[in-house]
């Protein structure tokens, strides 16, 4: 599967929504219903680019990365990938190469997304703290 990584810019605010909003709606929904105005205004304020970087195909926007660097570990805000290019190993060649250069990365997974949750356990990702609606999960090497 050929795919690349970009830095986000200022102008993929508005595309990093979108694909935010295609791929958590259905479980957004579950839990608290959506609101469109308030994700997308939520989205707005909490957007930094530089955590940001679009994953593209044939220089087509598929899904985005989201990591927030700390001294200690990363934290993988977003993996999203659109549905229709699920599947085709983007997501584990991007968590590989993430495993491959973090000693520790942690995540958190909707409760409700049973499907994200089966693919961070693939990596070795263990629940370490049980939120309301998340699951905290890590890794350490």
């Amino acid at each position: 599967m050929i795919f690349n990584l970009r830095n986000a810019t200022d102008e993929d605010l508005d595309l990093t929504y979108k694909i935010k909003k295609k791929c958590l709606q259905k479980y957004l929904e579950m839990l608290w219903g959506w609101n469109d105005k308030a994700q997308a205004d939520f989205h707005h304020k909490h957007y930094q680019k530089e955590h940001f970087q679009i994953i593209e195909r044939q220089n087509e926007p598929i899904g985005y990365l989201e990591i927030e660097l700390y001294e200690d570990y990363i934290f993988l805000a977003n993996l999203m990938i659109l549905q229709q290019f699920q599947g085709q190993g983007i997501g584990r060649i991007i968590m590989e190469n993430l495993i491959e250069n973090n000693s520790t990365i942690v995540l958190e997974v909707l409760k409700v997304n049973h499907k994200a949750k089966r693919f961070y356990e693939i990596f070795g990702f263990t629940v370490f703290e049980v939120l309301e609606d998340n699951f905290r999960m890590k890794i350490n090497f």
